[in-house]
């Protein structure tokens, strides 16, 4: 909200009275009129008026003040502030007492952004005249922008004690309310500004913000639409409305409200930012990085960007664009824990184990409650193969982030490589209560599940695995194992072969479709499937010894001896 300029209007009056006394000739009168601003004319005009009169001597004191004070008002509305603070500087010296000049050069030295000026003109001005309500706001207002919250709640509580249809006094100690987070009181003095002011679009956007920052998306949303209403052209309702859309999973809609904002203003480094987070949420990574680097190309200090960035990188498995991301962070934020945990990651990724180790243990230095980093440092010792530390490190990270859905099914991976099913389980139930919809915890589960054999449940899982994923070959796989391990060999099949088609490399479904023909004694069928097994696989030696059996009773002696021999030299205890 801009502060008002004050006209000097008991000034005018002096002039009409010095002119009225003085005998000056036409021309004078005219320069009056200009300096008046009779007839609204250009602001160029009303100063070249005041510059007239100035120049004439026929003004001095509190008469010469004030058509000083209209000079300085003129060039102030012209952006020329420094010029206006020159007149004012007159105009006080001529008199001392003017409120309407200390008011007026505060103004103007707040739009230059030098508030320890502003709030010594407003002190003056106050003192000139106690009961001047638009000072106390606007002396609140500099208050505010210097970050001292409660002077400025104090004068906009004068400011409304004085006049209590100030709806701009409200709206701002509403402001300072929201800078203190006490959002039920700024809520109510949006409430009132809206009362006294209801066409205000900037007091129905500064309410959807306070809305917003209580997690009412909805009542924002409507604000926000309020505010577009009164001023389509507010890029901040945009801004803010896409935001409120992206909270409430609307995602097509706040990309729509951030392509508005764009279209207002085009540099919005924020706006962009946001979209580019719409995006990535969307999996539209290609597109959220361009609009990442778009925001970076404006503002090349946000961290945040840089981090978001690094993510979509991640997620597109550039893992070294990513590791670049994340050490600008560093660099911008030497202490942002999550930016290490995240470089971390992407070094796991490229098999820089001791690297990520590294930046791991310097998250959780720099933030020992960070439950991701947990999550992260275990699955580096999950890939070295050090079980135990890696199920202590996910245990750390499920105390730290009972959500942590990626420790839980992690730390379930670990238990069954250490044969703990049942721990196993616990921890699958726990991912899939987190993430209903992962076929991955219904399959290891069912895993688990055959293990402590719960064979009905398992084929359960294995089923609910396939229908959330029908290319999960290892579900399929899974439940043919059951299947045949039941006896429904027909059913295993079924199965085997729908893996197969799904994952038409897998040595061991090959071998396991061929010990179900054999069980069919259809022999023929379960050479051919042990030959692809051994294609795969030429040193699986279960697979060579099943040929060899296979072999024996189609009556092939010779080949099925050579299978055999073969496959003990591979393993001494296989067929025992």
């Amino acid at each position: 909200m801009r502060l008002t300029i004050r006209a000097a209007v008991a000034g005018s009056a002096m002039i009409s009275a010095a002119l009225w006394c003085g005998s000056l000739h036409a021309q004078s009168q005219q320069q009056v009129d200009a300096c008046e601003a009779k007839g609204n004319p250009p602001l160029d005009t009303v100063i070249g008026g005041c510059t007239a009169l100035i120049q004439s001597g026929t003004y001095a004191g509190r008469d010469l003040a004030t058509v000083f004070i209209i000079r300085a008002a003129a060039h102030q509305r012209k952006g020329d502030l420094d010029r206006a603070i020159q007149d004012y500087d007159q105009a006080i010296k001529l008199d001392p007492g003017s409120a309407i000049a200390y008011y007026n050069r505060g103004v103007a030295y707040g739009a230059k952004k030098d508030w320890d000026r502003a709030i010594q003109d407003y002190d003056q001005a106050i003192k000139q005249n106690p009961n001047d309500a638009a000072a106390f706001r606007n002396r609140g207002n500099a208050h505010l922008e210097k970050r001292q919250f409660d002077r400025a709640i104090e004068d906009f509580d004068q400011a409304t004690k004085l006049d209590p249809k100030d709806a701009t006094a409200y709206a701002w100690r509403a402001g300072a309310y929201m800078r203190k987070d006490v959002l039920d009181r700024a809520i109510g003095d949006y409430d009132q500004a809206l009362r006294l002011d209801p066409r205000n679009a900037t007091t129905f956007y500064g309410r959807g913000l306070a809305y917003g920052r209580t997690g009412q998306w909805r009542r924002a949303i409507e604000d926000y639409d309020e505010a577009i209403k009164l001023d389509p052209k507010l890029a901040a309702a945009f801004y803010g409305r896409g935001f409120a859309f992206q909270k409430q999973d609307e995602l097509d809609r706040a990309i729509q409200d951030f392509d508005q904002a764009l279209r207002l203003e085009p540099n919005d480094a924020s706006a962009l930012a946001l979209r580019g987070s719409a995006y990535q949420r969307k999996g539209e990574l290609d597109r959220a990085i361009e609009d990442f680097t778009r925001a970076i190309a404006i503002d090349a200090n946000d961290a945040a960007t840089f981090h978001n960035r690094g993510v979509a990188y991640s997620s597109k498995r550039q893992w070294d664009s990513a590791i670049l991301d994340f050490d600008r962070v560093i660099r911008l934020q030497p202490d942002d824990a999550s930016a290490f945990a995240y470089r971390g990651a992407a070094y796991q990724r490229k098999g820089d184990l001791d690297r990520a180790l590294q930046d791991f243990d310097r998250a959780i230095e720099l933030d020992p409650r960070l439950a991701v980093a947990f999550t992260y440092r275990g699955a580096v010792y999950s890939t070295r193969g050090d079980w135990d530390q890696a199920i202590q490190e996910y245990s750390r990270a499920t105390e730290l982030n009972p959500k942590d859905v990626a420790a839980f099914y992690n730390r379930g991976i670990a238990h069954s490589r250490r044969q703990q099913w049942d721990f196993a389980a616990r921890d699958f139930d726990e991912a899939i209560r987190l993430n209903p919809n992962d076929a991955s915890a219904y399959r290891n589960r069912g895993l688990a599940y055959q293990k402590l054999l719960r064979l009905d449940a398992a084929i359960a899982d294995f089923d609910r695995a396939a229908e959330l994923n029908p290319k999960d070959a290892a579900a399929f796989a899974f439940s043919g194992g059951i299947h045949l391990r039941r006896g429904e060999i027909d059913r295993a099949i079924q199965d085997y072969d729908r893996a197969l088609q799904i994952d038409p490399n897998d040595a061991t479904t090959f071998y396991n479709r061929g010990v179900a023909y054999g069980t069919k004694k259809e022999w023929d069928l379960a050479v051919q499937d042990y030959d692809q097994a051994l294609k795969v696989e030429p040193k699986f030696a279960a697979a060579l010894y099943g040929r060899g059996v296979a072999k024996e009773q189609m009556g092939d002696k010779a080949g099925a001896d050579v299978d055999i021999d073969a496959a003990r030299k591979i393993d001494p205890d296989v067929g025992k």
